[in-house]
């Protein structure tokens, strides 16, 4: 921001985002001072909106961004006619509460661009989430727990649009999942849909594993409400919390035999409570051998535990770890000294369709180091499993398995029994899980499309070119949502407010849609 856009009054110099952040709330008051009939807690959802924006997103967001939050529902009013709340008066109410923000001189003529792209782009974003749920609400079942993806669909719309918008509209459909406004049951599965199958996989592309685990999370608890099925939220609840009142520094600090590792959230406390709505977050320990141990964790959703619940399945994972490291080296010297130096402090626990707690997958070259290494520090063969993905297999697949050391344990820590979890992979399998072949969303989707767990053994060279090039689509998206949000960061630290050039045809439609219906007044 330049030091013009600063508002100088006679004690102090007003920053322009908090200038800004003002104009919005009163676009907001107006809006709601002179409407009837809007939903009851219209202000509120704004206020909520505008927390889970900050709370999962943290400084990425431009200001700007976070503040036009506040008013998402305004502009939606004005300028979303496909919408089932849109009419005249609430149109024309709208109208005039942006058209005195849009004519706010304290306001920048780059600031007012800006809000009038992503404003209009929120628009567009609902219209296409619904188109998006309708395709697949006609061919997912109402118990299928995560709906078909779309990356054609997924990659084309988000290249139209910037993706603060779609974080924000993000942030929306998680409020309305938690605090529904509709008691209608249609609505309420309208928006499980859309959050599982359109605004949760794309903020996951993105890198907001956190948002996206929590707004699956929500869909989940919503759709188990709607089934009358409340005690198993409940009970996930008090699994969860059995856990936090433990703590996850106790619990990583148990694992790896230190007592001064790093426990660090990806999300921000919530402004009120002081609390984290999820957790989820990154890790550093030093270990008994004297090196140091990084990674991910994240402790399971409600919704989650709750699903896993409804399912009858044991929950071997409550709490997740991830150690990363550089290489293949590396990873197999760190997870070979946590079988050898740390598991037997622990009770084993065999995950589900496995008879061993400790597992191994990948190619030969990888499954040899990592053998190496343990029966160098005295693991027989006899306590662990493989999976050894062949070089056949590689060729027909066109790539390798996902390559992973897993083990799965029980922590005690007075008197609590925690399951847990941890992965060891490197830098670029981590990467490949994301964003290319290996992702979990590629993988969902080529299993929905009928490339099942024994497609390679009847695939022909047809259905393997159709393959790979659903694969390469799909990279290619994931990767563009992935980079778009680190452009984002880096244009807003050099404190520019960056458009999406193809979004301008939105922004244009949305000013003249304002203008016309000022002219109706």
């Amino acid at each position: 921001m330049s030091s013009e856009n600063c508002i100088l009054n006679e004690k102090e110099i007003i920053p322009a985002e908090e200038v800004f952040h003002e104009s919005c709330r009163k676009v907001l008051d107006g809006y709601i001072s002179c409407t009837e009939g809007e939903r009851e807690d219209f202000k509120d959802h704004a206020y909520r909106v505008h927390k889970i924006v900050k709370a999962y997103t943290g400084d990425d967001l431009p200001p700007e961004a976070a503040s036009l939050s506040l008013i998402h529902d305004v502009a939606d009013r004005m300028f979303n006619k496909k919408s089932t709340k849109y009419n005249d008066v609430w149109a024309r109410n709208a109208a005039d509460a942006l058209y005195e923000f849009m004519d706010d001189e304290k306001i920048s003529h780059d600031q007012l661009e800006y809000s009038a792209s992503l404003l209009a782009d929120m628009a567009k974003i609902e219209q296409s989430a619904a188109h998006h749920r309708r395709q697949m609400a006609r061919i997912a079942k109402e118990e299928i727990a995560q709906p078909l993806l779309d990356f054609n669909h997924m990659g084309m719309e988000m290249d139209k649009v910037n993706i603060e918008s779609f974080i924000i509209k993000g942030a929306e459909i998680m409020d309305n999942l938690q605090h529904p406004s509709s008691k209608r049951e249609s609505a309420a599965l309208q928006d499980v849909l859309e959050a599982e199958s359109f605004y949760a996989p794309i903020l996951e592309a993105m890198g907001y594993e956190a948002f996206a685990a929590e707004l699956r999370s929500a869909a989940k608890v919503r759709r188990l409400i709607g089934q009358g099925k409340e005690d198993l939220v409940k009970s996930a609840k008090e699994t969860q919390d059995r856990v936090l009142q433990v703590g996850m520094d106790e619990i990583a600090d148990k694992i790896f035999g230190v007592n001064d590792g790093t426990i660090n959230y990806a999300i921000r406390k919530d402004e009120d409570s002081g609390e984290y709505s999820t957790h989820m977050g990154e890790f550093a320990a030093d270990t008994e051998y004297g090196n140091m141990v990084a990674g991910n964790w994240r402790i399971k959703t409600v919704g989650s535990l709750a699903d896993k619940l409804k399912g009858g399945d044991g929950i071997m994972d409550i709490v997740g770890m991830m150690v990363i490291s550089r290489d293949r080296k590396t990873i197999a010297r760190d997870f070979a000294h946590f079988i050898a130096d740390r598991l037997k402090e622990f009770r084993p626990v065999c995950a589900r369709s496995k008879n061993r707690p400790v597992y191994i997958q990948g190619t030969k070259e990888y499954v040899d180091i990592v053998e190496r290494n343990l029966r160098e520090l005295g693991v027989s063969s006899d306590e662990y499993l493989i999976k050894i993905d062949t070089d056949e297999k590689c060729e027909k697949r066109g790539y390798s398995i996902y390559e992973v050391s897993k083990v799965t344990f029980a922590v005690d820590i007075d008197g609590v029994e925690t399951p847990v979890e941890i992965q060891f992979v490197t830098k670029d399998e981590r990467r490949s899980s994301r964003v290319e072949e290996k992702s979990h969303l590629i993988y969902k989707y080529l299993q929905s499309l009928g490339f099942g767990k024994d497609y390679l053994e009847k695939e022909t060279a047809r259905q393997r070119y159709d393959r790979m090039t659903i694969i390469n689509l799909a990279k290619k998206v994931l990767g563009d949502l992935h980079k778009r949000r680190y452009d984002m960061i880096d244009s807003k630290n050099t404190g520019n407010l960056g458009l999406n050039p193809k979004s301008l045809s939105n922004e244009d439609e949305f000013i003249e849609n304002l203008i016309a219906l000022r002219a109706d007044n």
